[in-house]
Formats: C-alpha cells, sequence, structure tokens
C-alpha cells in the first residue's frame, strides 16, 4: 500500500503530537513528529514533505521563527503551513508570515481533517 501525503507535526507537547498523530495515520496521512523548529528544519532537509502543522509556542525555535527561517529558504516555500495554537491574537500574525490556515487549540480533529483534507487533497 502506497504512503499518502506526508504531513511533519511540529510541537513540544508530546500527548498532542502523538493524538495528532493517531489520528491522522488513521486516515491515511503519513506522519513525522518534530519537537521544535530547529528539529523541524532539520527533518525537512531530509524529507518530502506535503504539508507542516506547526505549534505557535515551543522552545529552541517557535513558530514564529519557523516562518521566518521559512521565508528565507524558497525549497520550504512550497510547503503549506498550518499553524495549530493555543495563543489567542496570533492568526493574522501567522498569516502575515506565511502560514496558510490557523486553528486555535484545543483542536477540533474532524476541523483539523477537513483544513488537511483541503490543502493536501484526498490522495489517500
Amino acid at each position: 500500500m502506497e504512503a499518502g501525503p506526508k504531513i511533519l507535526i511540529v510541537d513540544d507537547a508530546i500527548e498532542f503530537c502523538e493524538a495528532l498523530k493517531w489520528v491522522l495515520s488513521h486516515e491515511g496521512f503519513d506522519c513525522s513528529v518534530a519537537a521544535n523548529g530547529k528539529e523541524a528544519v532539520d527533518l525537512l532537509s531530509d524529507h518530502q514533505t506535503h504539508l507542516i502543522l506547526l505549534d505557535w509556542e515551543m522552545p529552541v525555535m517557535n513558530g514564529r521563527e519557523f516562518l521566518e527561517h521559512r521565508a528565507q529558504n524558497p525549497s520550504l516555500l512550497n510547503i503549506p503551513v498550518i499553524v495549530l495554537s493555543a495563543a489567542v491574537n496570533i492568526h493574522q500574525a501567522a498569516m502575515r508570515l506565511g502560514a496558510t490556515d490557523f486553528l486555535q487549540k484545543p483542536v477540533d480533529f474532524e476541523t483539523l481533517l477537513a483544513k488537511v483534507t483541503s490543502v493536501v487533497g484526498t490522495s489517500v
């Protein structure tokens, strides 16, 4: 069976990452996890990715810093990013920095699946 679209989950909350990975994997997506933006940058250099789900508040390299890094790297610009955050009033900042979409935490998994499918398609 061919793996579905590849999604990189970037979040320092391990339990949340595992829950997202479980839900998305059961829908046919191939998921990887990074604990912060720096780990994500390292993973992206070696792996093809169709979508990034990015937390805003993380240690080492946060969501803002990751999006700023992405803006300076043409090889990353074609990868859509959905920012997932409990932080309030960051939606506009995330969109200005190049995010494709934004979801407020706690995330409704049905809404998340609908957004993921709209971005990467239904090739699963």
